[in-house]
């Protein structure tokens, strides 16, 4: 899952002596919007193409844009994940991978990381079941707990703050497509389900089995 193992095949590098036309038809050729800017091994920085789109005059060369690269990289030994954030917050096709030394090594791109992502949740057989708890009131070793009891495993988990809210949402997937007996289990050790996913029965139809159920065993 390191950076280093992830890094694209295509060579998303361009040097200080290409031209603004010729960085732009890389771009167009590669349908990315940013370059790393790369000479003698030395990386330094991304250009972006709406700042060569600014230039005036294409037949410049990079070196003649320094101060509009933009320095940001990730490490070889970092976690994959690592560039998501960087991705996000730069709204950036690619991320620069450099060694230590400030070496660079290549690229990771947004599609790697989507693939790696959908290799990892992107489950045929999975369901998915929408927690919402309290901030303090948690434990994922006890849900973990009531799901496993139900020949249940869990694939993969999240958790986030809900907006506006001193509560949480925690999402599972789970190796199971029907999940209701997990549900029903979730719900009568109280824990409020906001959504689920990829079941084969709709939400409604477990709250109503369930309800039925419970109002059996106040009889």
């Amino acid at each position: 899952m390191l950076t280093s193992s992830h890094i694209s095949a295509n060579y998303y590098d361009i040097s200080l002596s290409n031209r603004i036309s010729s960085v732009l038809d890389k771009m167009n050729e590669l349908y990315s919007k940013q370059l790393a800017v790369v000479d003698q091994g030395i990386y330094y920085g991304l250009i972006d193409e709406d700042q060569l789109c600014d230039q005036a005059n294409t037949d410049l060369n990079l070196e003649a844009l320094k101060h509009l690269f933009q320095f940001i990289y990730i490490f070889d030994y970092q976690h994959i994940y690592d560039a998501l954030p960087l991705m996000v917050l730069n709204n950036l096709c690619i991320v620069p991978v450099v060694d230590k030394n400030l070496t660079y090594l290549g690229t990771l791109t947004r599609e790697s990381l989507l693939a790696d992502l959908n290799s990892k949740i992107g489950k045929p057989d999975a369901a998915i079941i929408c927690i919402e708890l309290g901030a303090y009131d948690h434990s994922l070793s006890h849900i973990s707990r009531i799901i496993e009891a139900e020949n249940t495993a869990i694939y993969s988990s999240t958790i986030h703050q809900i907006p506006n809210s001193t509560k949480l949402e925690l999402t599972l997937q789970v190796n199971k497509a029907n999940i209701s007996a997990v549900v029903a289990a979730l719900w009568r050790h109280d824990y409020q389900i906001k959504a689920t996913f990829g079941e084969s029965y709709d939400q409604s139809t477990i709250q109503s089995r369930y309800d039925h159920l419970m109002n059996y065993l106040d009889m």
